[in-house]
């Protein structure tokens, strides 16, 4: 009698609907833009963990942003490759991106490159895009937000088929969790980039807090591409223009 009870309520469990996960993705994700285009000024601090087979590149990053008068800074370190072996190989690139009252500078530590992009000309966009590869996504994801008129895009924008996932906890805050595909998509139809994506979104401020870009599906069986971002973000912090003001090193 007791097995098939048990039996009966085996197959009730199988045949229930899924729980609800309480919010909607597609809600979350426009309350999230919407709560960085009204920020007047933001501050964040982080780490980005690429994992591959075999070992992770580990940086940390932070962003500091002043919506009037124009200020942002981007300062992104590359620590060290960590292998599974247990040895450590340092890194030691910096790259840094700073805004004073909207003239761009960029510097890049492997190069000693030190550029200039004026507000006017339409070049800031691109010197952020290019600036994309070698801070792990970092000089687009954030302000890409910040300034949604830009045409920026990050891997927020790119996601597509967003699913809710429940919530979680993402240091100490509560998190809205959502799933989807990233996709790139471009003019001429291409698709590229296409991934697993989990996205974990401040259920109070609406800010990111988390973001997993997981190994494409086409990988071969046992490899691995992974990037997870942990972002320390704060809206509408007091900010000093000293605090965006870098001083080229010396060659």
């Amino acid at each position: 009698m007791l097995k098939s009870v048990l039996l009966a309520s085996a197959g009730l469990l199988i045949g229930a609907a899924p729980p609800d996960p309480g919010f909607d993705a597609a809600e979350v994700l426009a309350k999230s833009r919407a709560a960085y285009a009204e920020l007047q000024s933001y501050a964040d601090s982080g780490t980005v963990l690429d994992e591959t087979t075999g070992f992770t590149d580990r940086s940390t990053f932070r962003t500091l942003f002043i919506r009037d008068p124009r200020y942002l800074l981007i300062d992104y370190y590359a620590i060290a490759s960590e292998y599974k072996a247990g040895n450590k190989v340092p890194l030691d690139s910096r790259i840094v991106v700073w805004m004073q009252n909207g003239e761009l500078e960029t510097w890049v530590s492997r190069t000693a490159s030190h550029e200039t992009y004026p507000a006017d000309g339409g070049r800031q966009v691109e010197a952020l895009k290019s600036a994309s590869y070698g801070t792990a996504g970092m000089s687009v994801l954030v302000p890409s937000h910040l300034y949604s008129k830009s045409g920026l895009a990050s891997a927020v924008q790119a996601t597509e088929e967003a699913e809710a996932d429940g919530y979680d906890t993402v240091n100490g805050r509560r998190a809205f969790r959502v799933m989807g595909i990233e996709r790139w998509r471009y003019p001429s139809g291409q698709v590229t980039g296409v991934r697993p994506i989990t996205l974990w979104i401040d259920a109070e401020t609406y800010l990111l807090l988390k973001l997993v870009e997981d190994t494409p599906k086409n990988y071969p069986r046992g490899n691995v591409s992974r990037r997870i971002i942990t972002i320390h973000p704060r809206a509408n912090p007091k900010l000093e223009p000293s605090q965006f003001r870098f001083t080229v090193p010396e060659a």
